[in-house]
């Protein structure tokens, strides 16, 4: 079976997906990105990168075959190793290992691993439907002021002045000095209206004025009031696993037999999506502190203990 699809689906979750017997594939964070070469902005993405040196088995992937083929633990192992050797063929006979929404691994002249990881797939849930967009450079034009008209008015009274001697004997300026005088009646009449207005309008203000000073100078006895003590504790956010179960009970024995070992911090996760039962021999909140962590659990108890990011 092809094993692009499971991964790409889990690298949506965690930053660590490990194929067994062959090597991880790590995610990391990266901002948004310009690209002035070709003007083109990049959303924020998830860089993956591959690791032949990490094949312990941290139990994510055949946990979520197991699921999907509604089958055991042990019959996905089987499923994972087989991929797994015929990818380790692959590259020993000089092709191309094609993973789709992943990238390409293949074997340089050293015989070492080398991974091209896809630009057309991101892995950040974050950016879900983001994509990349086209950057067009805004050409700024300088602002040409222009220059204001001047308009003497001593040359239009002068004018006006002049052209009225000349046409004082017209008859029609006696019905244009009647109808200004209408407009101004007009024009007094609506001034008295918004004077009225503004009167009404100032002792309105003026009432509620006095409504908030009288609640702000009253006095509620509200009694005493209970003290609030907030407490705020680091959520743990790395979890060394130690074992993932189907069954409760097996996950409730062996999380005895850790603590028996000595490993008091060791607890009992809540089940995950899939139904497992995972138990952990500490938790970190520091991601590099989780790290050591797993690698002293590794080399002294656990070869197979992995790291869970809740």
């Amino acid at each position: 079976m092809h094993l692009s699809k499971q991964i790409s689906y889990l690298l949506y979750r965690y930053d660590c997906v490990t194929v067994p017997g062959f090597g991880a594939f790590l995610g990391t964070s990266a901002p948004a990105e310009l690209d002035i070469d070709n003007e083109i902005i990049y959303p924020p993405t998830k860089q993956i990168s591959f690791n032949a040196q990490l094949q312990s088995n941290d139990g994510l992937l055949a946990s979520l075959i197991a699921v999907e083929q509604q089958t055991s633990y042990e019959q996905a192992m089987r499923l994972v190793h087989r991929e797994v050797v015929r990818w380790q063929s692959m590259l020993h006979e000089g092709k191309t290992i094609e993973l789709n929404r992943i990238g390409k691994l293949q074997f340089n002249a050293e015989q070492n691993v080398v991974f091209v990881p896809t630009k057309e797939y991101n892995h950040l849930a974050d950016s879900f439907g983001l994509y990349p967009v086209k950057a067009q450079k805004i050409e700024r034009s300088k602002l040409l002021k222009a220059t204001p008209k001047v308009i003497d008015f001593n040359n239009e009274r002068s004018h006006n002045h002049s052209h009225t001697q000349g046409t004082s004997s017209n008859p029609l300026r006696h019905v244009a000095a009647a109808a200004a005088v209408v407009a101004i009646g007009y024009a007094g009449f609506m001034a008295y209206d918004d004077y009225n207005q503004d009167q009404q309008i100032a002792q309105e203000m003026q009432l509620r004025d006095e409504a908030k000073q009288e609640v702000q100078q009253a006095v509620f006895d509200l009694g005493e009031l209970p003290k609030l003590s907030i407490q705020t504790i680091p959520q743990e956010a790395y979890h060394i696993i130690g074992g993932a179960f189907a069954v409760e009970s097996n996950a409730d024995r062996y999380l005895t037999e850790l603590q028996q070992k000595g490993f008091v911090a060791a607890k009992k996760l809540a089940p995950n999506s899939y139904g497992l039962h995972m138990v952990a021999l500490g938790s970190r909140v520091d991601r590099t502190e989780a790290i050591d962590l797993l690698r002293q659990v590794q080399r002294t108890e656990i070869a197979d203990a992995w790291m869970l990011k809740r």
